[in-house]
């Protein structure tokens, strides 16, 4: 059985591919942790796995460490992944295919073979992403923003009088949908915009384009009104198990 791996900046995912579904899912946070946490993490999965398969995106020393953890937990060294022009009837927009994360490709081929439409691939973790690949495949390119945690901290940095003020509050209604004092309206704010890039990039791909959002922080962008949206948390996974099954 094969097991995958979903690297990124601040949370590493994993299933087991049983050849038609993922199963045993799990995630641990690894940023903030040492490396002997995550080592202990994978020491201590239960499933056996003849096949490791991962896209990372957490930079080379994670990797390091990942490797080793893999090979002596399950005696095979792991396959990273890498993003390409093609797979099947999808074709990568980018100019320099090197240029596009790995997991955003993966997510672009999990999400455009589950709809085949038009679809809009969100990935909201430390920074969000958009994808845009229309109905016939043709991936046209996308937009990179900060998440809302990397908008709060900018603003709380850079302007002296938000930071006072956000910080006399610790939380805030949810249910509003606009600030009234500074720390809602800090976070609101990072929320509206990025709803608003979410909606308005559906919008340009044409009529019929379905959202399709994933990543950590994805729930906070919810409810988005006005467009036809579903939330997959594995997202970069079912695109990985796709990939890893093509390389046969």
């Amino acid at each position: 059985m094969k097991l995958l791996f979903d690297i990124g900046n601040t949370r590493i995912k994993w299933a087991y591919d049983s050849g038609s579904e993922l199963l045993y899912a799990g995630e641990v946070t690894h940023r903030g942790s040492s490396v002997g946490d995550v080592s202990q993490v994978i020491a201590a999965l239960e499933h056996p796995a003849d096949e490791i398969w991962a896209v990372n995106v957490a930079g080379d020393e994670l990797a390091k460490v990942f490797t080793t953890a893999i090979t002596k937990r399950f005696g095979v060294s792991p396959y990273f992944v890498r993003t390409a022009h093609r797979y099947g009837e999808v074709v990568n927009g980018y100019e320099d295919v090197s240029q596009h994360g790995v997991d955003r490709w993966a997510a672009v081929v999990g999400a455009w073979y589950q709809y085949r439409s038009n679809v809009c691939v969100v990935d909201v973790g430390t920074a969000m992403t958009i994808d845009l690949v229309r109905a016939d495949g043709q991936h046209e390119g996308g937009f990179i923003l900060p998440g809302t945690r990397l908008m709060t901290t900018a603003l709380h940095r850079d302007t002296s009088d938000i930071e006072a003020f956000s910080g006399r509050r610790e939380s805030f209604e949810q249910e509003r949908w606009c600030g009234n004092d500074t720390l809602s309206a800090v976070q609101l704010g990072a929320v509206f915009a990025l709803r608003a890039a979410v909606t308005e990039s559906a919008r340009m791909l044409g009529k019929e384009t379905r959202v399709v959002l994933t990543g950590g922080d994805a729930d906070a962008l919810l409810p988005l009104s006005g467009i036809e949206y579903e939330t997959r948390p594995l997202l970069v996974l079912e695109g990985l198990q796709r990939l890893a099954a093509a390389e046969h």
